[in-house]
């Protein structure tokens, strides 16, 4: 597929096309789409985004940014759609934690693909019933940890920010939470006894 030249980065119709966008002038966001649509793709690139979700994740960026026109206050909206490109490559970056996570704990995943069959959705159910008995057990703030770590993908720094406490504070509580959630889990059969071993 043939792909648009970048958009030169202070280029004096960026506010323009964007103003119009904001209006609701469909060429005006396809104006906006040509332009920065390679700039986009090489970053969701860049930041990790495995090959076959490119195409998704670009898209999801245009969506989020043709979504929130009313909050870009003008300037460069390369630098704009920059900043959103890399919080949609985050969250996917998130969701596939969550899953993974999910997989190594149970084989199961949360959030499949496409059209997931009646043994995954499932088994997925049955995976978040085993961790929600398994959090309901353990003290709240390892809980709280563990959940925003391994579950919602968070960064320690983010959770230290989250939960005000210390990043080191964090990695303990988190140390103590994992350790925490296998001796439950197997105490109560929800996980098998080689898990976390």
């Amino acid at each position: 597929m043939t792909r648009p030249q970048d958009a030169a980065p202070d280029d004096p119709r960026e506010e323009e096309l964007a103003r119009r966008a904001r209006q609701g002038d469909p060429a005006a966001c396809h104006a906006l789409y040509e332009r920065h649509f390679p700039a986009v793709w090489r970053l969701a690139r860049r930041l990790g985004t495995p090959p076959m979700e490119l195409e998704d994740v670009t898209q999801e960026v245009f969506a989020a940014a043709f979504g929130k026109l009313d909050r870009f206050g003008g300037g460069s909206f390369a630098h704009w759609i920059h900043r959103i490109c890399a919080n949609v490559v985050t969250d996917h970056h998130r969701r596939r934690r969550v899953r993974e996570g999910f997989r190594r704990l149970f084989g199961a995943e949360p959030e499949l693909e496409g059209a997931p069959g009646p043994e995954s959705v499932a088994a997925a159910h049955e995976a978040e019933r085993r961790v929600a008995q398994i959090l309901a057990r353990m003290r709240p703030r390892q809980r709280e940890v563990f959940a925003l770590f391994e579950l919602a993908g968070l960064s320690g720094e983010e959770i230290a920010v989250r939960v005000g406490c210390p990043l080191g504070t964090v990695w303990t509580r988190l140390h103590h939470a994992r350790r925490a959630f296998v001796r439950i889990g197997r105490k109560r059969g929800l996980l098998d006894p080689e898990a976390g071993a």
